[in-house]
């Protein structure tokens, strides 16, 4: 009897254990779906309207050049993301902090101009740098605790899984978003942001979208057209209809400011800077600006350029150039549907796919198939009949951005397992720079340049990843030999203890 209580000891206190890891695998996986979720609600508003700034703003390029400034402006945000979070004290609450610069982002859309949506913009680039930081340090750190706790070795494969279920969540904002949008809007008119030279041919803002967005943003005004009665009842329906579109919007932002306070719990980094002592602001800025100077990261920035060229790219000149001067904004939303859900449906796959092809055969696939997209859509020229082809390559984006999302991020977790939040701060800047570029030059290049030097940046990103690859397999390689010589010589020092035990024995005898 004495005995059975002796054995019932281990077994309970293994099954406790057991339980606890249980318990804390739950909690990882819920606080990721959280996370995803409320990233999902706030910028179901944030993309669509980014998506359409080009077309609905296009007044001397209204709407590219407040993209600009939020991208400009989260370059500079990402110097001090860590030391903001920080101060926050956990990424959960930097998460909800930065969530209210949206919702000003938003607000300022009901009256867009050049005195309230370029503020706004600013302070929105302003605390995007630490909400992506945190968002990224958050999602890293679970699936190293998940890593940990489940005890595997690929930690990488960890990170990629995570970044694909995040991912797939995520990208149902663009569906979400751009649907309502689509709906919403295919009320109105139906000839907004058309234009005679479409696709690679696209040069510059259409004087034919000039108007829409003054008597919406004006309404007071009377228009400047013979017909009254019947313009100023479609341009009041108008404005209903926008007004209506950003109160949607704005909804969202506010729910999911809500949902990260209410729902998501406090990280792993909250008990680290808890216990911690206080870290001085010129510590935290030359941590982040030192990552520059590591080699690894700087052969992998043009690939970190391209996250934020293609997203530009997307946003911005597809949507204008391929879609609405062709079929009108009305399509805008319904084409984007098309890159949100091939991107959303593929991050979880390539993340999966990623532990048995391994990230450089999904990377080198991503670069192939973007290469293949720029080249056709430098050769084609979209018309009214084109929509399964715009369909076609939005997916085919969408399939890229999946890519680069799941595995760039993975190989940064990899190659930089400590000091992730200077890390990740320096990657969202990066990405930022390629953000800030396209939009930057949005209005004065042609479609057709833009496709060139975004190949160019491409091609640079590639030599670059092919050189860490090779520097990280002669590292391996050095430190394999090293190891086997190290076991080589313990073998050695074996042997030649066991001589001498001979020669004593023998001598002795």
């Amino acid at each position: 009897m004495e005995q059975n209580v002796c054995n019932k000891g281990p077994a309970s206190e293994e099954e406790v254990t057991q339980s606890s890891r249980l318990t804390s695998t739950r909690r990882i996986w819920k606080n990721l779906i959280v996370l995803a979720v409320v990233f999902l609600v706030n910028f179901t508003a944030f993309r669509a309207l980014q998506n359409l700034q080009s077309t609905l703003n296009s007044e001397a390029g209204l709407g590219v050049v407040s993209l600009s400034c939020v991208y400009a402006s989260m370059v500079l945000s990402c110097l001090y993301a860590p030391f903001f979070i920080h101060k926050v004290g956990s990424c959960k609450w930097t998460v909800v902090v930065c969530f209210f610069g949206h919702i000003l982002y938003t607000g300022s859309n009901f009256y867009p101009s050049w005195f309230t949506l370029i503020p706004s913009s600013i302070l929105l680039g302003a605390i995007s740098g630490p909400l992506w930081t945190a968002q990224i340090t958050y999602l890293t750190s679970s699936a190293q605790e998940y890593a940990k706790l489940v005890q595997h070795d690929n930690t990488e494969g960890d990170i990629a899984k995570f970044n694909g279920v995040f991912y797939f969540i995520f990208e149902l904002a663009g569906l979400s978003g751009n649907l309502i949008s689509s709906l919403v809007l295919s009320v109105g008119k139906q000839d907004i942001g058309k234009g005679e030279f479409c696709g690679a041919m696209d040069c510059g803002v259409r004087p034919e979208a000039k108007n829409w967005t003054y008597y919406v943003t004006n309404s007071s005004t009377p228009p400047m057209t013979s017909n009254h009665n019947s313009t100023e009842i479609t341009d009041e329906k108008q404005q209903v209809i926008v007004y209506t579109l950003f109160g949607v919007f704005l909804a969202c932002n506010i729910l999911a400011a809500l949902l990260a306070g209410l729902c998501l719990d406090k990280d792993v980094k909250n008990l680290q800077l808890a216990s911690s002592e206080p870290v001085q602001v010129s510590q935290l800025l030359l941590r982040t600006v030192r990552v520059f100077k590591d080699i690894d990261y700087v052969l992998l920035m043009p690939l970190l350029v391209i996250i934020g060229m293609s997203e530009a790219i997307v946003a911005g000149e597809v949507t204008k150039s391929y879609v609405s001067c062709v079929l009108g904004v009305q399509m805008v939303g319904y084409v984007m549907v098309s890159f949100s859900v091939t991107s959303g449906v593929f991050s979880p796959l390539f993340g999966h796919l990623s532990k048995y092809t391994g990230t450089r055969s999904l990377i080198i696939a991503a670069v192939v198939a973007n290469a293949v997209l720029l080249i056709y859509m430098l050769l084609w020229q979209p018309d009214e009949d084109s929509l399964a082809r715009i369909l076609s390559v939005a997916g085919g984006w969408g399939v890229v951005r999946a890519v680069w999302h799941t595995q760039l991020y993975a190989v940064l977790g990899a190659t930089f397992p400590t000091n992730q939040e200077a890390v990740f701060a320096n990657t969202k800047m990066t990405q930022s720079v390629g953000n800030m570029l396209v939009f930057a030059y949005s209005a004065a290049l042609c479609m057709d340049v833009k496709l060139y030097i975004y190949i160019a940046v491409l091609a640079l990103g590639t030599v670059g990843y092919g050189a860490l690859k090779w520097k990280t397999r002669d590292k391996n390689k050095t430190e394999v030999d090293t190891l086997g010589n190290a076991v080589d010589r313990e073998k050695g020092c074996d042997a030649a203890l066991e001589r001498w035990d001979l020669m004593e024995r023998e001598t002795s005898i």
